[in-house]
């Protein structure tokens, strides 16, 4: 077994040693000057020796720390035991063992497992510990070469046991800041309380067994690691989380591969695999970066209420998210983790998401509707749209008039003001008043190729009801549109029933039009595709600059839109590292 992950295995005497020296009955019992938690109903940690009153072990004197419960906890599955320890500090090659449930556990003193050089102040260490019943444990010094013989008393113990807590079973590791480590209070003392984070001092490490640098991997560079042995996995449902990411990650779990980009800045560095598409059987999990993670967390999947706590994920995700794992067959929510203040509904079909979102679209943007609440009854054979997205002023002013009116809107649109209430994108207090952000829209009964489309069309709008600086870009690039090309593509919004005489519209739709498709494409999507729709229609062709006949195609409308998709394009990629055809920041891939 591999010393790497922090599990080893000592000849049969000596572990029978370590076992029979714990279950002896010790005469000696006396309250442990350690905190301890997490054992449920309220238990003592009993010091079965002097040296467990405050968890030193110095480089002399007694080797073990031995340790009982006075009520033994019964433990769940999913545990793990974190100690808290100021890590070996004087003789070097002396290792430290943990014994715990008939399993030897040996305590890292460094992180040079993870490939990382420096020393940290304090180590948290969470070992997985088999459900039911623990009487108690034993902390064992193996020594090795014995200290400088001109040390004296000055050699720092060995080791000091800060703490004790049961916690829900994780594998990974985390670093933050740390205090200095203040020196024992003496021998029934309990070891003085550290501020909770601090500026100076070596660095608190937080990290579990199974996780490991494997150096020189095959396809190039180092690579983490997480593989826990079968009997210690996770049974309960997983997430992935990865913090402080600074450069690009590839992250295969499973059958699945994750491809991140690199974050822009620091606060869009901390990426989520969540749950509903996290794999039943990720083993094992590999992580390639050049990154120094701040965290790496694979653990218990959050709990979050439907439909009021959105799934954190990236649209890349949400993509490729298994609509097996929806909370609620109808329809699933997420929350863009870049931009939180959006909030994006995936359908399982048109009629559901007509029934949240139809009367809105008549309401915000369809001519001769805008600003009416429509019967059933008269918009029954009207289309509304396959996508949608509204801002959240345009969201409190429909739920607002629906208040004054009195106006029955359907139980769907009463569960979508629910979760605009939760999640603050309008807020109540008599009447609806804006919150922030807005909602987007897309539906499983799309297929994937408009699927994305669609994602990348309506992820666009969101950001345009979010940022002031991207609207009044949106802005001077219309204004400065040629006549011509203004002319043909407001004809075309006309055709599909936008309102012209709402500005703020046009020049969202102008904008989300230009960067729906890469920018290669733009020539031929508006000199071809929306050109030759308007050529169809007798009464609208006028607006149409001359064309050439050969290739069927304008090619003024082609220059005149990819000029204008190539700085929208360069403007998202300044601003938040995003492309015109690419709003994802993840690409999900199936591995087999």
């Amino acid at each position: 077994m591999s010393d790497r992950r922090f599990r080893s295995f000592f000849p049969e005497g000596l572990f029978l040693c370590i076992l029979a020296v714990l279950m002896v009955s010790c005469v000696y019992k006396k309250p442990a000057g350690i905190p301890f938690s997490g054992a449920g109903e309220e238990t003592v940690l009993l010091a079965l020796s002097k040296a467990g009153l405050t968890g030193s072990l110095g480089p002399s004197g007694p080797s073990q720390l031995r340790y009982s419960f006075e009520k033994p906890p019964v433990i769940p599955p999913d545990t793990s035991l974190e100690l808290d320890y100021v890590p070996a500090a004087g003789a070097r090659s002396d290792e430290l063992v943990l014994e715990i449930g008939g399993t030897v556990w040996t305590l890292p003193r460094d992180a040079a497992f993870l490939g990382v050089d420096s020393i940290p102040g304090r180590i948290r260490y969470a070992v997985p510990v088999p459900p039911g019943i623990v009487e108690g444990f034993s902390i064992t010094r193996i020594s090795g070469s014995p200290p400088p013989a001109d040390a004296g008393d000055a050699v720092a113990p060995v080791f000091r046991l800060r703490a004790l807590r049961f916690i829900p079973r994780w594998f990974g590791f985390a670093w933050e800041p740390g205090p200095p480590i203040p020196p024992a209070a003496g021998p029934a003392a309990e070891p003085a309380a550290l501020p909770a984070e601090g500026p100076t001092g070596a660095p608190t490490l937080s990290v579990s067994p199974f996780v490991f640098l494997e150096r020189d991997v095959p396809e190039g560079g180092d690579c983490l690691v997480i593989e826990p042995f079968p009997e210690y996995r996770i049974a309960e449902k997983m997430e992935l989380s990865l913090l402080g990411l600074t450069e690009r990650a590839l992250v295969t779990v499973g059958d699945l591969s994750f491809d991140f980009a690199s974050p822009r800045s620091e606060s869009e560095g901390d990426i989520l695999i969540p749950q509903g598409i996290f794999p039943a059987e990720p083993y094992p999990v590999r992580i390639r970066t050049e990154s120094s993670l701040a965290a790496l967390d694979l653990g218990l999947s959050s709990s979050r209420v439907f439909p009021a706590e959105p799934v954190p994920a990236d649209p890349g995700i949400i993509l490729a998210y298994p609509q097996s794992a929806w909370r609620d067959p109808r329809y699933e929510i997420f929350r863009w983790p870049r931009f939180p203040a959006l909030i994006i509904f995936d359908t399982a079909d048109y009629q559901f998401q007509d029934r949240l979102f139809k009367r809105l679209a008549f309401f915000t943007e369809k001519r001769d509707f805008r600003g009416r609440l429509v019967s059933d009854e008269e918009m029954a054979e009207l289309h509304g749209w396959n996508a949608h997205d509204y801002r959240a002023e345009d969201l409190a002013r429909f739920f607002e008039t629906a208040r004054q009116q009195g106006f029955p809107l359907n139980p769907e649109e009463r569960e979508l003001e629910n979760i605009l209430l939760d999640t603050d994108i309008i807020r109540r207090a008599g009447e609806f008043t804006p919150g922030e952000g807005g909602v987007i829209s897309i539906s499983r009964e799309s297929p994937d190729y408009l699927r994305n489309l669609f994602m990348i069309h309506e992820g666009f709008h969101g950001l345009f009801f979010i940022d002031a600086g991207f609207r009044d870009f949106s802005r001077r690039r219309w204004e400065n549109l040629d006549s011509g090309a203004r002319r043909f593509i407001r004809s075309y919004f006309d055709s599909q029933r936008y309102d012209l005489a709402d500005s703020y519209l046009i020049i969202n739709e102008f904008m989300a039009y230009c960067l729906q498709q890469p920018v290669s494409e733009a020539g031929k999507y508006f000199g071809e595709t929306l050109a030759g729709r308007i050529h169809a229609n007798l009464w609208r062709r006028s607006v149409l600059p001359p064309g050439d006949e050969e290739s069927a195609s304008w090619p003024s409308l082609a220059w005149a839109f990819s000029r204008e998709a190539e700085a929208f394009s360069a403007y998202v990629n300044a601003r938040w590292g995003l492309a015109a055809g690419r709003i994802r920041s993840v690409v999900v891939r199936r591995l087999r």
